[in-house]
């Protein structure tokens, strides 16, 4: 082989390059008729002319120029997702699936060409290797020869990397087209995703709206017919209340005149009930002049109660001093004895009380004793037979009622054997009515009625405590502390 075949084949390859550029010029233009009939047939007017204008510049299909044109295409998306408010027009989506489309024609294409591009560099490596022979062939012919068939050696050797270098450039460049390709798949599926779910969403709004608007239809064809049926009505009343308007005017008109009449014969009437106006006002300045007088002699009378009652206090207050002291004078400790009768089914027993006197006096009687220790006697202020009522009981107590109500401490209280009565005389039975009261409720009763027909001079504040004495102690039955609640005798 002679460096003349070899500048032919080099010559050759150039000639490949060039026919490969203009296939790329001319694909190139194809696209660009392409983005102009896609605009043209979809009517998209509403993409913005600098992104058009961007696609219309791409001049190669080399991995720069298609990453700019992913680039604007998404851009696109974004901008037409923006102006429908997140819907995404069909035209819109037809003109992304057009341009992937075309973008893995492109992808294949250019696949194709480094496949024939890396056969082509196998053949001419195949040649270069035979060369390479070739000339170590010559290079035993001659020194210079052999000189100039190194160079060319090392400058193939130069050219042999480069290839290299590029083809492992497209390798990668055509790695990043197909991930990107995939990329822009999933998000087209996933345009397409939303996409079909807002034509569900709006075909189901315009459902919606085309019920409510009939609703709305049929409820104002209701109304309309409501208030026609209201006007006419409305009509039928207007009509009665002008009818009714005139008889009434009538009706008023001869009232009027009535009135008119009336006036006339009362006019005199009026003249004579002056007249006995003015009598009656110089009457009544004569009965005002009356009642001075006699609010002044009121006042001195008035004056004379005043000082009256000013001696009343006093003379109240020696009288409850002189009560208390005849109070005093009965004795400061008063016994009494109420003698039980016999309960019902004891009337066959014998009773042991022999004599009742006046005077407190009081005999008992023992049957199994002979002779004076069969006789007891006993002395007490008073003795209170089995006949006596609850109010008979009371009314010896009831004087101690208003020497508490004078400021002297009082203490009532019943003493005697289980079943003595005790209970009975203090409180009376269970649910009595006011005739068999006990001593304590007529005694509360009267304190509250005494000190009620008190109050216009004296204010009084009464106060309970409840306490029971059992095994030597005091227990306050009102007290909730129970740590307070007990007190020893």
């Amino acid at each position: 082989m002679n460096p003349e075949a070899a500048t032919e084949n080099g010559d050759s390859a150039s000639l490949n390059e060039i026919l490969n550029f203009k296939g790329a010029a001319e694909d190139n233009l194809a696209e660009s008729k392409l983005f102009d009939g896609i605009q043209s047939k979809h009517g998209l007017a509403d993409i913005p002319a600098a992104k058009i204008s961007e696609l219309m510049k791409l001049n190669s299909l080399e991995s720069a120029s298609t990453h700019s044109l992913f680039s604007v295409v998404s851009n696109i998306l974004d901008d037409s997702i923006e102006r429908k408010n997140g819907d995404i027009p069909q035209c819109v989506a037809s003109l992304v699936k057009l341009v992937v489309q075309e973008i893995e024609a492109r992808v294949s294409k250019q696949a194709d060409n480094l496949r024939k591009q890396n056969g082509l560099y196998k053949s001419r490596e195949e040649r270069y290797q035979s060369r390479v022979k070739a000339l170590e062939t010559l290079a035993l012919g001659t020194t210079e020869e052999h000189e100039v068939i190194m160079k060319k050696l090392q400058q193939i050797k130069i050219e042999k990397a480069k290839m290299e270098e590029k083809e492992k450039l497209q390798e990668q460049d055509l790695i990043r087209l197909m991930e990107d390709n995939d990329h822009y798949k999933m998000q087209i599926s996933s345009l397409d995703a939303e996409l079909e779910s807002s034509k569900h969403a709006h075909e189901k709004d315009r459902l919606q709206l085309e019920a409510q608007l009939e609703q709305t239809r049929v409820e104002s064809e209701n109304k309309i017919l409501e208030l026609q049926c209201l006007l006419s009505e409305s009509t039928k009343k207007v009509q009665e209340l002008e009818a009714f308007s005139e008889s009434k005017l009538v009706k008023l008109k001869r009232r009027e005149l009535g009135y008119k009449h009336f006036i006339d014969s009362h006019f005199g009437s009026l003249q004579e009930l002056r007249m006995s106006s003015e009598s009656i006002r110089k009457e009544v300045m004569r009965t005002k002049e009356i009642y001075v007088e006699e609010l002044s002699h009121f006042g001195f009378n008035l004056k004379g109660l005043v000082d009256a009652a000013q001696n009343y206090h006093t003379v109240l207050e020696e009288n409850r001093k002189l009560y208390n002291e005849v109070q005093d004078l009965k004795g400061n400790i008063r016994v009494y004895c109420r003698i039980r009768p016999f309960l019902p089914g004891q009337s066959q027993k014998l009773t042991t009380i022999e004599y009742i006197g006046e005077n407190g006096e009081l005999v008992v009687t023992n049957p199994s004793k002979l002779g004076k220790d069969s006789h007891r006697l006993f002395k007490f202020n008073k003795v209170f037979a089995p006949a006596v009522t609850q109010e008979e009981v009371f009314r010896d107590t009831q004087p101690l009622i208003r020497s508490v109500l004078d400021g002297y401490n009082v203490c009532i209280f019943a003493y005697g054997q289980t079943g003595s009565g005790k209970t009975y005389t203090m409180s009376g039975p269970s649910m009595s009515s006011v005739e068999n009261w006990g001593v304590n409720y007529r005694a509360l009763n009267d304190l509250f009625n005494i000190s009620q027909s008190r109050k216009s001079s004296i204010a009084y504040e009464v106060g309970v405590q409840m306490v029971e004495i059992y095994n030597e102690q005091v227990r306050d039955l009102l007290c909730s502390d129970t740590s307070q609640k007990r007190y020893p005798c």
